[in-house]
């Protein structure tokens, strides 16, 4: 079945009711706003819900769990593609069907109609938000629905609130040379039934390490081709430098600094996977900036991916108008805030939303502060916070005044664990805060420091075996501004990797 096409349960998946108003309009299902249209019929409210692709969006399907089975199968003594790729197929997509995902949605008593939708009097496009000038919440809210099914477009009226999740897109920066249509993306890799024997994966974020390393280890021969210096850029350097140096000792061939300055193709055939892309029949012929040719079977683009709409949004996900000021009754989740694209991120500000609609006291503001993010290679990368980089950067603009930037690290093979199972990675703490530093009127800073509570942890970063589950105890400790003396007083399990917390807390504490 081609994933695009769904069964026709699905697509009618609920009686439309004859009243088109309701209390709130949650446009895009992605895991967020699967997870708040369920909350609030949960709560008691009537709920319309939109989606033009897949309930659940890109992580069950294309995403986050495929990929994952992907790295754990090519990591056994004896991957086999085939065994994974059917996997992928039934357990994990049901063939690209979300027929079980509508059903467990319309079960919680949301309505759901497969389309496009429109906040009427805003911009033309699917979910764009429309600005203030049509009463923007203070009133009800007009929501324009195409179904999919060919069905005459719907009014629909939000009595309270219309939640845009329209979630993001592969980045497809041009190639010369290389026509869009034959190039491959993350969801060919997923779809496919059988590997191509060569690849060159454009891109050094963790979605292009994952799969390089995944495909190599099925065999593919890899070539990655890096535009800037180093790969994960955005972490910290030690962790893309191991990374790169554990990459070309599996035999993946990492191209830094450099870029496709042309491809050439040959004619093109159908391929056999579920989508049924136009691919080149023959080899690639890839030209780099290094003056080097290379010929592969084809090119694969894994720089990111990029918000279909983008809002400005506050700490509670309103939506901000031009003036930056909430937009009455109108919100936003996931890839289109900024606040990072990760299925967490989402789901951590439905319950954001939901709280303030539902009327839970206890619900504060999403932390952006303390996002955890993980690669999941191996070895695995994971961070939360602030990097040190961007720790001193704020503190020369002026943002963390007073402030002292600290950090420590410390290498993973140093703890007793890390020797035994002679590990290659490392941890690195950054704290921000002096002794006593507090903000105006005496309230706290910031970072969170009280009186004479000293500096407190700001960000972290761990690459090594099961760096994700290290990172969680320092989750804890960055959302919560944990002052670094109250954290070195923990007693850190013998003889655990993650010991090596504490002995970077012992390098924080020498510099008070």
């Amino acid at each position: 079945m081609h994933p695009e096409k769904q069964t026709e349960a699905a697509q009618h998946s609920s009686d439309q009711p004859a009243d088109r108003s309701v209390d709130a309009i949650v446009i895009g299902l992605g895991p967020g706003g699967d997870d708040l249209a369920a909350r609030l019929a949960r709560g008691g409210w009537r709920v319309l819900a939109v989606e033009s692709h897949l309930v659940g969006g890109e992580c069950p399907y294309y995403g986050c769990i495929p990929s994952k089975m992907m790295l754990h199968e090519s990591r056994r003594e004896e991957p086999d593609w085939e065994r994974v790729a059917t996997r992928i197929r039934q357990e994990a997509t049901d063939h690209w069907d979300d027929r079980v995902a509508v059903e467990r949605l319309t079960g919680a008593g949301v309505t759901f109609v497969r389309g496009h939708a429109t906040v009427d009097g805003g911009p033309s496009g699917p979910g764009v938000p429309s600005g203030p000038g049509d009463r923007g919440g203070e009133g009800p809210s007009s929501v324009t629905v195409t179904p999919d099914d060919g069905g005459a477009p719907q009014r629909w009226t939000a009595r309270r609130a219309v939640v845009l999740n329209t979630g993001s897109v592969p980045s497809r920066a041009p190639i010369p040379g290389l026509p869009e249509r034959e190039a491959w993306t993350h969801r060919d890799v997923i779809t496919a039934q059988t590997l191509p024997a060569s690849l060159a994966i454009v891109g050094g974020g963790p979605v292009a390490c994952e799969l390089a390393q995944a495909l190599n280890g099925f065999g593919v021969r890899i070539t990655l081709v890096v535009r800037g210096e180093r790969l994960l850029s955005g972490e910290v350097p030690q962790a893309g430098d191991l990374l790169a140096e554990r990459f070309r000792a599996e035999g993946i061939d990492v191209r830094t600094g450099t870029e496709i300055t042309e491809v050439s193709t040959s004619d093109v055939t159908r391929y056999e996977s579920s989508h049924g892309l136009p691919t080149p029949s023959g080899p690639v012929n890839v030209a780099l900036s290094s003056g080097e040719e290379l010929s592969v079977d084809h090119v694969l683009l894994a720089t990111g991916r990029v918000p279909r709409d983008e809002v400005r949004v506050d700490g509670w996900c309103r939506i901000l108008d031009d003036g930056g000021e909430p937009v009455p009754g109108r919100y936003a989740l996931g890839d289109m805030t900024g606040a990072g694209p990760f299925t967490h991120t989402s789901v951590a500000q439905s319950a954001v939303v939901a709280g303030q609609l539902l009327g839970d006291p206890a619900t504060g503001p999403y932390p952006r502060d303390a996002v955890p993010r993980v690669t999941y290679t191996d070895p695995e990368v994971a961070a939360v916070g602030l990097s040190e980089r961007a720790a001193r950067d704020g503190a020369e603009q002026g943002t963390s005044d007073r402030r002292e930037v600290r950090v420590a690290r410390v290498d993973l093979a140093s703890s007793t664990r890390g020797w035994i199972d002679e590990v290659a990675g490392h941890l690195t703490l950054v704290a921000r805060g002096e002794a006593g530093d507090v903000g105006e009127a005496g309230d706290a800073g910031d970072s969170g420091e009280g009186p004479g509570s000293g500096p407190v942890l700001v960000g972290a970063t761990v690459v090594g075996p099961g760096a994700g589950e290290i990172l969680g105890a320092l989750t804890v400790a960055v959302h919560a501004r944990v002052p670094v003396a109250e954290l070195m007083r923990i007693p850190w399990a013998y003889p655990t990797l993650h010991r090596a917390i504490g002995d970077a807390l012992g390098q924080l504490g020498q510099e008070s």
